[in-house]
């Protein structure tokens, strides 16, 4: 069977950008009803030709692998996402007690975005912040980290387990997900992202491994575009009533467009429950529906990892970039469906 036409328009685009040198690399999923295209162009690495199943990391594009986690807990009755952080956190500050799950995965509790950082655990630093952290004043703030440190302890507690063994027994197992986890595996290929130098040539992001660690969920997470493209697929078989982890109300719920975010210096953008909801306008190209939803990881500006799925069209596009892409790359490429 041929691939899809709108994804062999995207291979040919990325291959043109790899022999130009703009792009190391890239791999992605395209999904188009029940068609399934696995692409991979280039290099992962100087000399190591870039796979499907080679893992590099998410970025913030890993908030959405937490805001599925928390809708299964939902489901099997352990938390709910109106549940006040006074539950799961005996030692709270005030400013704290009545923050919600809801909050933490809508970005509507501004908190400084790096509290606690050199906490050595998931479960103190989520206990550092919430016994000390004074939500700011004013509208909803996206926050990279620190949100997601204390959500990622909500689920270690109600669970009882690691948060890497949740990511690997409630969300990646039940798809048959190999590559998808907290962290870096030893027994799984894991390509660091790399930039291009002033001479043309692609050499290792120096900082690239930093924030990655189990007590940072907001921005760790590896995965590849195979692996989250079929998370994404089945999303949006969940909005149908045929999804493996979520429940058609669950999915709605996490989807459904909540208050704007500001988004650092750029602006204000709709968010739902751990997930970017104004893709369409404001990141793609034309050709996807005003539903579309999904999120970016990005480092710092330019974009690594773009997952974005639409119901309407039932299309998911999952890339992995294993150098940097600028918005105007992004917004060409996604044209291209």
């Amino acid at each position: 069977m041929s691939a899809p036409e709108p994804a062999t328009r995207i291979r040919l685009a990325l291959d043109k950008w790899v022999e130009r040198r703009a792009l190391l690399g890239a791999q992605a999923l395209y999904r188009q009803g029940d068609e399934i295209c696995h692409i991979a162009v280039g290099e992962a690495a100087p000399g190591v030709r870039a796979t499907s199943g080679i893992a590099g990391r998410l970025y913030c594009a890993n908030k959405p692998v937490l805001a599925v986690l928390a809708g299964v807990a939902e489901q099997e009755g352990l938390l709910g996402l109106r549940d006040p952080l006074a539950r799961f956190f005996d030692e709270g500050a005030p400013a704290m007690a009545a923050v919600t799950v809801a909050d933490l995965l809508g970005h509507t509790v501004r908190l400084p975005p790096a509290l606690h950082t050199r906490s050595p655990s998931l479960g103190e630093r989520a206990r550092l912040i919430v016994g000390s952290a004074t939500p700011r004043p004013g509208g909803a703030h996206y926050n990279a980290q620190t949100t997601s440190a204390v959500l990622g302890a909500i689920l270690e507690r109600v669970y009882s387990l690691p948060l890497a063994d949740l990511v690997a027994h409630r969300v990646a197992g039940p798809l048959g997900l190999r590559d998808l986890a907290l962290l870096p595996r030893p027994d799984r290929r894991y390509g660091p992202l790399h930039r291009r130098g002033g001479d043309m040539n692609f050499v290792p992001v120096e900082d690239e491994a930093r924030g990655l660690h189990a007590a940072n969920p907001g921005q760790a997470g590896v995965s590849t575009a195979a692996d989250m493209g079929l998370l994404y697929a089945d999303l949006l078989s969940s909005l149908e009533g045929g999804g493996r982890l979520l429940a058609p109300e669950t999915a709605a719920r996490l989807l459904r467009t909540g208050r704007q975010v500001q988004l650092y210096d750029l602006g204000a953008r709709d968010w739902g429950l751990g997930f970017q909801r104004d893709l369409a306008r404001d990141i793609l190209g034309a050709g996807w529906g005003p539903d579309t939803f999904g999120h970016l990881g990005t480092a710092p500006r330019r974009t690594v990892v773009l997952h974005a799925a639409d119901p309407a069209a039932g299309r998911v596009l999952t890339l992995r970039f294993f150098s940097p892409v600028d918005d105007r790359g992004v917004h060409r490429l996604t044209a291209l469906v």
